[in-house]
C-alpha cells in the first residue's frame, strides 16, 4: 500500500470515529449507596421535565447512552419520582461520580466543565449557607449587645464575602453557560428610585426597572436557555406580572419577546405558550390575544411548525372570534318575534344598554340564570336597559312557556317556521347561555359573563355614567 493510501484511510478512520462520537452520548454515574432499580435521564424543556431515557442501576452504577445527541442544556437524574441531581449536558461522552451522603458536595465530575463549574459554585453557597445559619443561631441566642453586634458585622462580612465570590465567578467565567444560567436566573439588582421634580420619590421606578432589565442575562438566541427553567420562569413573569392583564397590553408584551426570540425554537415556544394559554383563559376579553398571535404569527407565514389543516383550524378560530372582541360592533340578528310572525332585528333596537342571551330552555344553566336576568332587567330597565333574548332552539313550544312561566318581559325572538337565522355562527353558540352586554352603539362591553358578574359591572357602568353626566 502506498503512502498516498496509507494517509487517505487513516483520515477516512479519524473522520468517521469522529462522526460516529458527535452522533451518540454516552454520560457514566457512578452513586455509591444508591438503590438498584431503574433510573431516568430528564430534559428541561420550557415549563416542564420530559423522561428522555432510562437505566438500570446496578450496584450504583449506571449510564445513559444513545445514537441521537444529546440538546445541549439542563437535565435531572430521576429516581423513584424524585429528582437526584440536575446537571448540564455539554458535551456528549463525560461521567459523575458521588455518594448518597452528599450528592452535591461529594460530587466528582470528568470532562465536563460546565458541570465542573457549576458544582464548583453549588458547593461554595452551600458552605456558605451553612456558616450564615449558624451565626443567625447564635445571634438569636446572644444576650449581650456587643455579643450582637460582633455577630451581625460577621454577618454583613460573610454576605459581602459571597456577593464578591459571585461577582468575580460570573465575570471570569462569562463565556460559560453556567454562569449565564445563574446570572439569568435571578431577578435585577435595583438601584435606589430616583426623586420627581416634587421632591417626592418615584415609587414606580422598581417596576419599570425590573421590566427593563428582567431579560438582561438571557441570551435569546441560545436554546439551552428553553432547555432549562430560565427562559419560561422569566417569560411568565413579564407577561403575568410586569404586564397589565389587558389585551392591548398583551399583545404587545407578545410582541417585545418574539421580536427577540432570534432563536427559532425559543420563537417557536414563546408563541405557541402565549396563543394556548390565552385562548384557554378564563379572564374576559382575552381571546383578542389570541386573534392577535393569530393574525400576527400564524396566519402570515411565521408559524411554519404547524401544518396546513392546523393552520385552516386557526384561522377560522380567528376568524369567528374577531367580530366579536370587546370594542367592535356587535354583528346584527334577525329573528322572528314569539308569534312567528314579524321579523325583529338587533340593529331596529335602541338602548342605553342593551343585553344580547342567547338562551334554551332545555339548557340547566339557563334555568337558573334566565330568571337572575329576569330579575337584573327589572332594576335596572329605567336607567336605560333592554334584553334582546334569543332562542336557540329550533322547537319553539318550550321556549314559549319558559317565557310566560317566567313572565319574561324581554324582546324575544328565535327561529320560526323555515326561517333559520346566522346567528349561531356569528355568536360563536358552542354553549348556553351566551351573554352580551353592547352600549348605545351596539358595541361590545362585556361578554360571557355570568349573569350576577353582569349586574355588578352593570350596576358599576351606569354609577359612571352618572358621575359624568353630572
Amino acid at each position: 500500500m502506498t503512502n498516498t493510501k496509507r494517509i487517505l484511510l487513516t483520515l477516512s478512520i479519524i473522520i468517521t470515529s469522529s462522526l460516529t462520537a458527535q452522533n451518540s452520548y454516552q454520560l457514566d454515574f457512578n452513586v455509591s449507596g444508591l438503590s438498584d432499580g431503574d433510573i431516568y435521564l430528564a430534559n428541561y424543556y420550557g415549563s416542564g421535565q420530559y423522561y428522555k431515557d432510562t437505566a438500570e442501576v446496578q450496584n450504583g452504577k449506571f449510564s445513559f447512552t444513545g445514537d441521537t445527541p444529546l440538546k445541549e442544556g439542563m437535565y435531572s437524574i430521576v429516581k423513584d419520582n424524585g429528582r437526584l441531581f440536575d446537571l448540564f449536558v455539554d458535551g456528549q461522552q463525560f461521567s459523575m461520580s458521588t455518594d448518597t451522603s452528599g450528592l452535591i458536595k461529594n460530587m466528582v465530575i470528568t470532562n465536563s466543565p460546565e458541570n465542573t463549574l457549576f458544582y464548583d459554585y453549588m458547593n461554595y453557597l452551600s458552605v456558605q449557607q451553612i456558616a450564615m445559619k449558624e451565626l443567625n443561631a447564635k445571634k438569636a441566642t446572644a444576650e449581650k449587645k456587643k455579643e450582637i453586634e460582633s455577630i451581625e458585622k460577621s454577618i454583613e462580612e460573610l454576605d459581602k464575602t459571597v456577593t464578591n465570590y459571585r461577582k468575580s465567578f460570573f465575570k471570569k467565567n462569562s463565556d460559560s453557560f453556567t454562569a449565564k444560567f445563574l446570572q439569568s436566573m435571578e431577578f435585577p439588582e435595583i438601584p435606589d428610585s430616583p426623586k420627581l421634580k416634587d421632591g417626592s420619590v418615584d415609587s414606580l421606578f422598581p417596576y419599570r426597572y425590573t421590566k427593563a432589565h428582567l431579560f438582561d442575562h438571557i441570551d435569546f438566541n441560545d436554546e439551552r436557555f428553553l432547555n432549562s427553567p430560565a427562559y419560561h420562569e422569566k417569560m411568565v413573569y413579564y407577561i403575568s406580572k410586569l404586564t397589565p392583564q389587558i389585551p392591548d397590553s398583551i399583545n404587545a408584551a407578545a410582541d417585545y419577546l418574539l421580536g427577540k426570540a432570534t432563536n427559532p425554537e425559543i420563537f417557536r415556544y414563546t408563541v405557541s405558550y402565549i396563543t394556548s394559554t390565552y385562548e384557554k383563559s378564563e379572564f374576559i376579553g382575552m381571546d383578542a390575544v389570541f386573534v392577535h398571535m393569530a393574525r400576527n404569527y400564524y396566519l402570515n407565514g411565521k408559524a411554519d411548525w404547524i401544518s396546513k389543516a392546523q393552520l385552516k383550524k386557526v384561522k377560522e378560530r380567528a376568524d369567528a372570534l374577531e367580530p366579536l372582541l370587546i370594542g367592535k360592533k356587535a354583528p346584527n340578528i334577525i329573528v322572528k318575534d314569539t308569534a312567528q310572525k314579524n321579523y325583529i332585528q338587533l340593529y331596529d333596537i335602541q338602548a342605553k344598554y342593551l343585553v344580547v342571551y342567547i338562551w334554551s330552555p332545555e339548557c340547566g344553566h339557563c334555568k337558573k340564570s334566565t330568571p337572575v336576568l329576569k330579575k337584573m332587567y327589572d332594576k335596572y330597565k329605567k336607567e336605560g336597559l333592554k334584553v334582546f333574548a334569543v332562542g336557540n332552539d329550533f322547537e319553539n313550544e318550550k321556549w314559549i312557556d319558559f317565557i310566560k312561566k317566567n313572565k319574561l318581559d324581554f324582546i324575544n325572538g328565535s327561529d320560526g317556521g323555515e326561517f333559520t337565522s346566522n346567528f349561531r355562527h356569528l355568536y360563536d353558540v358552542y354553549s348556553t347561555p351566551q351573554t352580551y352586554l353592547l352600549d348605545k352603539d351596539k358595541k361590545i362591553l362585556v361578554k360571557k359573563i355570568e349573569i350576577e358578574e353582569l349586574d355588578k359591572y352593570l350596576e358599576q357602568l351606569i354609577k359612571e355614567d352618572k358621575a359624568k353626566n353630572e
